[in-house]
């Protein structure tokens, strides 16, 4: 009797895997930005609606709502144009990036100053909310808590046996 052994060996698809990863890192990064904006939010309150509009950019990255309904004369177009952010997405590269930045003068004011103590010399209302805001610090610390709960997907339905030859 002639027994010919038949080895099989484990083979990571590489291919399969980034792209699982690269929809797993598009959904993570989704998340974040979710939570991210939900804690800076907190703390930016509405009056003409101009400060949080500065974070429309980025929301509408992730097709999130950012619910303003000024109290005074809208200046949500004002908000719009000072705010900008994004999504950059380089699977090839393994690198996911959100950002945010705003040129407008009160919401950068009002986030390291309490403006009814230390007011912007440019303005002359009291705010509703007494800063400072720390809006990022408070989004960093939100961030930081969900990125730590953030697992990669798993390789096994990605590895496949392989014949090796004797």
């Amino acid at each position: 009797m002639k027994f010919v052994p038949k080895f099989v060996a484990p083979r990571l698809n590489l291919s399969s895997y980034r792209k699982a990863l690269h929809r797993h890192m598009m959904d993570i990064v989704s998340q974040a930005i979710s939570v991210w904006l939900e804690a800076v939010l907190m703390e930016i309150p509405v009056w003409s609606g101009a400060s949080r509009a500065t974070f429309m950019h980025l929301a509408q990255v992730i097709h999130y709502n950012i619910p303003i309904a000024p109290a005074t004369q809208s200046r949500v177009g004002t908000g719009i144009g000072e705010g900008a952010g994004g999504l950059e997405a380089d699977d090839g590269k393994g690198r996911y990036v959100f950002s945010y930045s705003t040129s407008l003068p009160w919401l950068i004011w009002n986030e390291y100053h309490n403006a009814n103590v230390d007011p912007d010399p440019t303005l002359f209302y009291r705010v509703l909310k007494e800063g400072p805001y720390n809006f990022q610090m408070k989004g960093f610390q939100a961030f930081r808590s969900f990125a730590s709960t953030v697992d990669l997907p798993p390789v096994a339905p990605h590895i496949q046996a392989v014949r090796v030859k004797v």
